[in-house]
This record gives structure tokens, C-alpha cells and sequence, in this order.
């Protein structure tokens, strides 16, 4: 059975000072956590004076809309609480996420005393994100040994999806690999090098409100013997989603 972290956990939505958005827990109706890191769109200014950022939520596919403001005090230590993975300086709050929402549009911006605006907004294209606990059930990944003869095993895949999802891909690497390379690891040991492989998944039935997918005819081809940990990336409408398992993969073997 595939372990998947945090589910029927409250959703949270992370903004990090290095541009990484990370959604946590479950799609479930309710307050939704939203933490976002100041130094998006502060880290150029003084720290001396208070900031006043906007945070812009709309609710898909409903088309509602969230706003509130979000202060930074002045005086705020943020240089000195610096940190890329979300636990330095954090702004946070809640908005609602309703019963039939199963999309969230983003973006920020802070105003200047001059009156110029500066946007966090992906570029204009806004942050949408998507909870793969909701889209995504994985419904087994094994490593199928062939022949000891044949120089590959067969990573197999079987993942239901709701009717939204457009693609899947596997990314896929060995937990641990051949050593490669005379005297390139500490002391002169030759060091392993776990290559990332991405392979695409089929779509191989549609029932109603469900797709089912799994790998191309034969399967996906791993070294023979291979731990391999995953994730899978996929795409709704025009934006790409992964699910990680919350950040630590899944594994097959």
C-alpha cells in the first residue's frame, strides 16, 4: 500500500522567500492555512518602515474572491530571520475554502510610499494550485523483477485521476546506484549518481467522472534490482502540478 503523507489533514498553501509554492494537506472545506514570506517582495527595501501586503485569493471554479491585508511591522527582523524554506519570517492567515472548490488562483503585491506597486504574481499568469490528494490516487507502484538474464526490471504504475487531469508523468530516480567514476567521492571512492527519468502515463480508461492511467505497453524499464523513488508531475488546463507525497516521495521496489 503507498503511504501518502498528511491526508484528510487541513489545507495550507506556503509561499517561500525562494519562490517555491507548496501546498500541504488535503483538500477538505474550511479554513485553509496561508503563510507567505515577506522577503518575496520586500528583501530590496529598508526594514524601517511598516509594509502592507495584499493578498489575492480567487476560488475556482466558483470565480469567488479573498483579499486581505498583511502587515510586516516596522522594525521586522526579516534579513536576520531569513530563511529560503519557509521557517523565517512568515505572514499568515485564513480564508474558507468551499464545498465544491477543487482550484486556487493566487497573487500578492505591496504598494510603495511612492505609490508603485510591486506584484508577486508569477509574472502576471497568477499561482494556481491544485491539492493531489484530491486529483490523484495511486493505486500500486512495483518494481516487477524479470528474467536474471535481462538487463532491466519494470517500474509499474496504476494512478485513478479526476476527469480534469489532461497528462501524468513519472519522475522517477534509483535510491542507490553502481559507484561511477574512479576517485570522485571523499577519500578518492568513486561516488553513485542517481539520474532523474521522467516517463509518461497512459490514459487507459475514462468512467464517467474518473481516468485511469498506467505506463505504455512493457511497463517503464529500471536497472535490474533498482529501489526507485518517485513523484508524479501533472497537468490541468494550461498549469502543472506534482505531487511529491508532501515533500518525501513515494518509493517502489
Amino acid at each position: 500500500m503507498i503511504f501518502r503523507a498528511r491526508q484528510g489533514t487541513r489545507p495550507q498553501v506556503t509561499f517561500t522567500a525562494d519562490f517555491h509554492e507548496l501546498v500541504q494537506g488535503d483538500l477538505v472545506p474550511g479554513p485553509c492555512v496561508l503563510r507567505y514570506d515577506p522577503l518575496r517582495l520586500v528583501r530590496s527595501r529598508a526594514e524601517a518602515a511598516e509594509h502592507r501586503i495584499e493578498a489575492h485569493v480567487r476560488l475556482h471554479p466558483m470565480g469567488t474572491e479573498w483579499h486581505k491585508t498583511l502587515r510586516v511591522p516596522a522594525g521586522a527582523p526579516l534579513a536576520a530571520l531569513d530563511d529560503p524554506a519557509g521557517q523565517g519570517y512568515m505572514l499568515e492567515t485564513e480564508f474558507t475554502i468551499p464545498d465544491g472548490c477543487d482550484e486556487i488562483e493566487a497573487w500578492f503585491s505591496c504598494r510603495r510610499p511612492d505609490g508603485h506597486v510591486d506584484w508577486d504574481s508569477e509574472f502576471g499568469h497568477n499561482y494556481w494550485m491544485r491539492f493531489p490528494l484530491h486529483d490523484l490516487r495511486i493505486d500500486g507502484a512495483t518494481v516487477r523483477s524479470s528474467d536474471r538474464m535481462a538487463a532491466f526490471d519494470t517500474l509499474d504504475v496504476a494512478v485513478t485521476s479526476v476527469a480534469k487531469v489532461d497528462s501524468i508523468r513519472v519522475r522517477y530516480r534509483p535510491t542507490s546506484t553502481p559507484p561511477v567514476g574512479p576517485g570522485s567521492g571523499p577519500g578518492g571512492a568513486p561516488t553513485a549518481i542517481a539520474t532523474r527519468h521522467s516517463a509518461p502515463l497512459q490514459c487507459i480508461a475514462f468512467e464517467g467522472t474518473q481516468k485511469r492511467w498506467a505506463p505504455a505497453s512493457g511497463g517503464i524499464h529500471l536497472p535490474h534490482g533498482a529501489t526507485i523513488a518517485f513523484d508524479l508531475v501533472y497537468i490541468v488546463g494550461a498549469h502543472e502540478h506534482t505531487d511529491d507525497n508532501q515533500g518525501s516521495w513515494y518509493v517502489a521496489d
